[in-house]
C-alpha cells in the first residue's frame, strides 16, 4: 500500500499525459468513461444559477462540462500537477489544493448545490467512502442538494467476481471498486435517496439525494 506522499508523486507525474478517455472502448477500468462523465452532468441538471464542488478534479475533465453552463466551478485536488493543468484549461473555475480525506482549507468553508466526482472514491474503502459521504452531506452540501459519482463499479457482487476473473491482468487488488447493491442499502440506511446506473460493462453513475 503506497502512502499519502507516494500516491501524490504518482499523480504529479501521470499529470503529464493523463488522459482517461483516450482508453479503449472495451478497456478496463476506463471503458466508457466519456460516457460516464456525460451521465454524471445529465444528472446534475446544470443551470445557470447552480455551484459545483467537483472532488477529486484531476486535469479538470468533468469540470470543464459545466465550466459555462453554472454559476461556478469549484475542484480540489491532491495533485499540484493535476491543478496546474485544470487552471491552465479553465482560468473562469476556482481550483484548491487538499487532500479530500484531510482538513480542507477555509476557503471551502461554505455549501454547493451539486458535488460531484469521477473516477476518485474507488482509492478508499467502503468505511472510508460512506464517512466522506456523510461528511460532504452534513458539512459541504446544501439542504436537498445533489451528490452525483461516477467510478469503476459494478451492480451486485456476483458481476464484481466475474469482472474480477475476466479482468484478472489488469484488476488492482490495492483498488475498492464499487459493488453497487452493497453500497446502496448502506447509505440507503444513512437516510440517503440513493440510484445507481450501470453505464458501461465496469462504470456507474451513483446519484445521492438527501
Amino acid at each position: 500500500m503506497m502512502s499519502n506522499s507516494e500516491r501524490i508523486a504518482l499523480f504529479d507525474e501521470w499529470a503529464r499525459n493523463y488522459d482517461p478517455s483516450g482508453a479503449g472502448a472495451n478497456a478496463f477500468p476506463f471503458a466508457g468513461y466519456d460516457q460516464v462523465l456525460n451521465e454524471i452532468v445529465d444528472c446534475a441538471r446544470p443551470i445557470r444559477s447552480l455551484s459545483i464542488l467537483d472532488l477529486g478534479t484531476g486535469t479538470g475533465n468533468l469540470a470543464s462540462l459545466f465550466a459555462g453552463s453554472t454559476r461556478e466551478v469549484w475542484g480540489i485536488d491532491f495533485s499540484s500537477e493535476m491543478l496546474a493543468k485544470s487552471k491552465a484549461i479553465l482560468p473562469n473555475c476556482h481550483f484548491v489544493q487538499a487532500d479530500l480525506l484531510g482538513q480542507w482549507p477555509e476557503v471551502l468553508n461554505r455549501r454547493f448545490d451539486r458535488i460531484v466526482s469521477a473516477y476518485v472514491f474507488h482509492e478508499f474503502d467502503i468505511p472510508t467512502k460512506v464517512e466522506l459521504l456523510r461528511r460532504l452531506k452534513n458539512d459541504y452540501l446544501v439542504d436537498h442538494g445533489r451528490m452525483i459519482i461516477g467510478d469503476i463499479a459494478f451492480p451486485s457482487q456476483q458481476i464484481f467476481d466475474s469482472a474480477r476473473e475476466i479482468f484478472a491482468q489488469l484488476w488492482d487488488p490495492d483498488e475498492y471498486y464499487w459493488i453497487a447493491d452493497n453500497a446502496v442499502d448502506i447509505l440507503s440506511s444513512m437516510g440517503m435517496t440513493v440510484a445507481y446506473k450501470q453505464v458501461s460493462v465496469c462504470g456507474g453513475v451513483f446519484v445521492i439525494d438527501t
